[in-house]
């Protein structure tokens, strides 16, 4: 299938790659809509960073997977460069025009959406979820830092291993409530989540005010977390798939709610 090019700003391309580096790089969805593009990228299977700004798109949707080639081509100082930059399609390939001061250059690789390695859950992070609450970044991050810390001492004197830790995120009773401090208002639920993702996504978004909420999965007693908020005139999303029941928790949920969840 021929999609004919869609013209995209070289600084909104660098500024979504940039957004969206993750630790573990990996091939980068890129998703055209009539009046945005999102740049979605996985960090292993339990977090997904996003970067969504809006522009004259495609009048209908158009995916396309970025090697890890040439989002590192598009980041690097020869990007810099480029003033000029198309998308579209050709047969199975995917064309990557580009231009700079003195030459037209073009890309091509092969289209294939399985490529992109995305959670069974994805469905569930890369949507926003309902009720979302606005907190302040100062008081979230404080209680994140704060459990960590305690996550580190016990660490330390237990022997625990690292992937034995887990934070408590509890949207009950109408507060959102992490590793026993209370932060701000949400809706019903209780998680556990990898600490060390939390603080990651906090390094990521860096903002005076986040939106914070939990979307619960159909199947065991599983939840996605998301962030959002306003940066570089677009919108930056991380979204973290929840730790199973079978973890070890040292923050662990009151007897009365445990007991009410296995029943």
């Amino acid at each position: 299938m021929n999609l004919p090019p869609t013209v995209i700003d070289p600084q909104v391309m660098r500024t979504g790659l940039k957004r969206t580096m993750t630790r573990s790089q990996g091939p980068l969805l890129c998703i055209l809509r009539l009046a945005s593009i999102r740049f979605i990228r996985m960090s292993g299977m339990r977090m997904l960073v996003s970067w969504e700004h809006t522009i004259a798109g495609p009048p209908s949707p158009q995916h396309y997977v970025f090697p890890v080639l040439v989002t590192w081509l598009l980041a690097s100082t020869l990007g810099r460069e480029l003033t000029h930059i198309t998308l579209s399609t050709a047969g199975k390939a995917t064309v990557l025009g580009m231009e700079d001061e003195h030459n037209q250059h073009q890309l091509r690789w092969r289209t294939d959406l399985r490529q992109f390695l995305a959670a069974p859950e994805f469905a569930q992070m890369v949507a926003a979820p309902k009720g979302m609450i606005t907190l302040s970044y100062l008081s979230l991050s404080d209680a994140a830092h704060e459990a960590v810390a305690n996550l580190v001492n016990l660490q330390s004197m237990h022997n625990i291993p690292s992937e034995k830790l887990a934070v408590l995120v509890d949207f009950s009773s109408s507060l959102l409530t992490l590793a026993g401090r209370t932060v701000g208002l949400g809706a019903r639920g209780a998680y556990y989540f990898d600490p060390r993702l939390i603080i990651r996504t906090l390094e990521i978004i860096k903002s005076k005010t986040l939106q914070v909420g939990i979307t619960p999965l159909p199947v065991g007693h599983r939840a996605v977390l998301t962030m959002m908020a306003n940066q570089d005139g677009g919108r930056v999303q991380c979204a973290l798939l929840s730790i199973g029941m079978e973890t070890q928790r040292l923050y662990p949920l009151p007897p009365e709610r445990l007991a009410a969840m296995q029943g």
